[in-house]
Parts: structure tokens; sequence; C-alpha cells
């Protein structure tokens, strides 16, 4: 364990804990959460086995968390990953979501408490939808007539810190505004620890500089899957939590043989990490010689700009499918129209189209052995979504834990929730290893300065 300089612990109020992935960075360097609280009988289950039994399950909406509140004389720290659903990429996203006015529930507890700083954190996605609406609301909500927050504002990857695995968050962290007055000091975002590679189409979410006056250290390469779950390749018992659930369609394994390392199956993009399903046909249905040439002129084409403005590919007409195929238009009708009744495309617009090809997007997606791994999810009990690099199964539960970054000692199935509850609980948490940068971030601000000369 890390210990930080304080001469004594900080106390801290955790809302929305989950399983508890943003409050151990701060147990880990020596601080103690006073009041822990999630909605979730699952989440309450899994933090107290592991963590400690200061955690309650409460709706923060509830009469009870009220009561709760009014006991908690302050707190040092408060900490929040609010719930991201009406945010999230992975699901819809809906402006009235309920879900997105949780945070109000945390702004009140930090303006009831008034601790000298708060982190709160949510999906990179608040920041791209709405038109950043909820980040200016978020930042601009944690003022009263007695007290007001600095608030600093960014989106981090987890991979730059160390941790095996692209998870790109963002974080609110507030300062009461005479705590940086008074200590002489300001909140910095942590530096990268491991080098900075963007993965393609990604916007870059991490404008920090990668040096500071004085920083001479090498950047570490990013930790890969390799690193994290290399020595758990073969499912056994002797591994806390690494199981499967052994329930899929029996078609997957014709799916799974199909997808190589850093593939997926994807009739959106023409690109070499694409598998079509026409071209699983145990899977998918069997196709000829020219219907194949028909579906995959259709993929590579349909998302050019010069057949139309619809964001996810447009209809091609027969004759021009018939020009780029060297068929005759005849022959391109009567297949196209055989393929409608396979499944695989729809007339649409005096064209065709693939049929589904946004439910065909990415999925069975099989990431590769030396780079960090994919944004662990809630859903990756199933392998529609991530299979493992080398085996045809989906990732198990104490290998997706791993990519979060929680120790193997970290245990969900003995806490007693269920393998799938489990699965749940990590794709929703904070990596450990991540919240521990942050907790650093939030000693160096409240480090006496008296100490901050000495460390």
């Amino acid at each position: 364990m890390t210990t930080p300089h304080h001469s004594q612990p900080l106390e801290i109020v955790s809302l929305f804990s989950g399983c508890g992935g943003l409050d151990l960075g701060f147990v880990r360097r020596g601080h103690k959460v006073i009041y822990a609280c999630d909605s979730s009988k699952h989440a309450v289950a899994c933090y107290r086995w592991n963590i400690g039994d200061h955690c309650v399950k409460r709706d923060v909406t509830s009469d009870e968390y009220t009561s709760d509140l009014g006991q908690l004389d302050t707190a040092d720290v408060v900490l929040g990953g609010f719930p991201c659903q009406g945010f999230s990429k992975a699901g819809p996203k809906r402006q009235d979501d309920k879900r997105n006015l949780l945070y109000e529930r945390m702004q009140s507890t930090v303006l009831t408490l008034k601790p000298k700083v708060f982190v709160a954190e949510n999906v990179d996605g608040i920041q791209q939808n709405f038109g950043g609406e909820f980040v200016r609301r978020v930042s601009s909500g944690f003022t009263d007539d007695s007290t007001c927050y600095k608030v600093h504002y960014q989106v981090l990857d987890a991979a730059h810190y160390g941790v095996p695995q692209h998870r790109r968050r963002a974080f609110f962290i507030g300062i009461r505004t005479d705590i940086e007055s008074s200590q002489g000091t300001s909140f910095h975002w942590p530096l990268n620890t491991h080098e900075n590679r963007t993965r393609n189409g990604e916007f870059k979410v991490n404008h920090l500089p990668l040096f500071r006056a004085g920083r001479r250290e090498q950047l570490g390469a990013p930790v890969t899957v390799r690193d994290a779950i290399g020595d758990l390749t073969k499912l056994s018992a002797r591994t806390p939590d690494h199981q499967v659930i052994k329930r899929w369609p029996s078609k997957y394994a014709h799916v799974f043989r199909a997808i190589g390392p850093g593939q997926k199956l994807c009739n959106v993009r023409h690109a070499e990490t694409s598998i079509y399903t026409w071209h699983i046909p145990e899977a998918f249905g069997e196709t000829t010689d020219v219907q194949r040439l028909i579906l995959d002129t259709i993929g590579r084409y349909r998302r050019h700009k010069k057949y139309g403005s619809i964001p996810n590919g447009n209809p091609l007409p027969v004759d021009e499918i018939a020009r780029l195929t060297d068929l005759s238009p005849d022959v391109v009708a009567t297949e196209s129209n055989i393929l409608v009744v396979a499944g695989y495309l729809k007339p649409k617009l005096d064209g065709f189209d693939l049929k589904g090809a946004m439910f065909c997007s990415g999925l069975f997606k099989r990431p590769k052995w030396d780079e960090p791994g994919p944004t662990v999810l809630t859903n990756f009990h199933n392998p529609r979504y991530f299979l493992h690099p080398s085996e045809n199964r989906p990732l198990s539960l104490r290998e997706c834990a791993r990519l979060q970054s929680f120790d193997d000692d970290f245990q969900f199935l003995a806490a007693g929730v269920s393998l799938v509850e489990g699965y749940r609980l990590v794709g929703n948490a904070v990596p450990p290893l991540l919240s521990g940068v942050i907790a650093q971030a939030v000693d160096a601000v409240l480090l006496p300065m008296s100490k901050r000369q000495s460390a």
C-alpha cells in the first residue's frame, strides 16, 4: 500500500459506490471511507466482502439517504460515479433520462457536507452528447451562498496510466476555493505514466502535457492483454472467478472459428478487420460466388458519399452494382432479390442495401494479445460482444477484473453475487489503478505546505 503524507487519513463519503473501484484507489493510499452507498444489493454485498461494512444499500433520492446524510457532520472528500446510462454510447442517449439527474443528489451532498474535494466520474459520452450541456451543468452546479468549488474537467484513458485496457472516462474534480488559496497549491491532472496511443477513429482524449518541468522519467509501454491475462488461457477453478457462462447458440461456434485476432463480425465497413456474415455460411446461410460478389460490392461502396448522404450507408442502384461487378443488370436484379429472401439484402430507394448492417456493426470482436484490451462492459459474459484473444469463448469474469486492474484477491462470486452480476459490477467499475492515480493527485492538493516541502 502506498500511503500519503497526511498526519491523518482523509475521511471519505462515497455515493454510487458500485463494487468500490473508485474507493479502492483512496483506501490503498491510507484514507478512510466513513460512508458508502449504492442502490444495488449486489454491489453492496461485493463492496462489504472486499472493502468494508461501511457500505449500505441506499437510493440517494430516498428519505433513508437523507437521514443518513443528516448524521454525517462533514467529510474531506466526496466520491461518486453517478449513473451514466443516459450518456453512454453503449445504450440509448436520452436527454430526459432520469438517471442523468442523479448527479444533482451528489451536488446536494457536496453542498451539505462541504468537503475539501469531490471527485465525480462518468462516461466520456457526457462530453459528446447534447452539445456538452451536461458538462456545463455539472461543472457549474457546485456552488451556493456559502461554498464554491473550482471544478476541473478532463477525459482520461485508463491505458495511459498502466491499466491494460482502453477505458475513456470523464472526471470532474472540484477543489473548494478556500483550500487552494490556503494550501498555496493548485490541482494538476496526473501526467501519463504510459505511452499515449490513440486507437483508430477515436478523438484525442488527453491534452495534458507529457512532461512538466523537472520530470525526466521515461514513459512505459502500454500494458497489454497478454500482460494482464496471459496466464489464464485455460479456465480453472484454482483462480477465483475464472469462469464463463457456457450458454450461447450452437451457430456461434462457426462464428468463433471465423474471427481472427483484431477482427470482428462487421457488415458496415469494408476493412481487413471485418468478417462478413455471408463469409460464414454455416451460421448465416449459403451463398453463391455471384451472390458474394454482389454482397462484397455493396459492402465496399455503400458508405461512399457519391451514393448518398445517409450516415450509416446508402443503397446502390441495380445499374451501379452491375457496372461495379461487370454483371448484367438482369443478373444483379435476380440475384439481389434472392438475397432479399435469404435475409442478406433489403430493397431501399430503388436499390439494395445490406440487411442488418448496423446490427453487425462490430460483434464477436477478438482483441489482440499485444495491445491494451477493449473497454470492459457489463455484457462481457456474452461472446456476441467480445471473444478471448485465442480461445473460442468469452472473457471470464476474472479476466475482465484483471483488465480493470482488480487484484485476484478482490473476489465477486465469494461475495454471493451471481456470475452475470459479477460481470455487471466489473463493467461499471472505475479501475482501481486509475482511481489510485486520481487519489495521488488529490493528495498533492491537500498535502500541507510543510510536509510537501519535506516530502
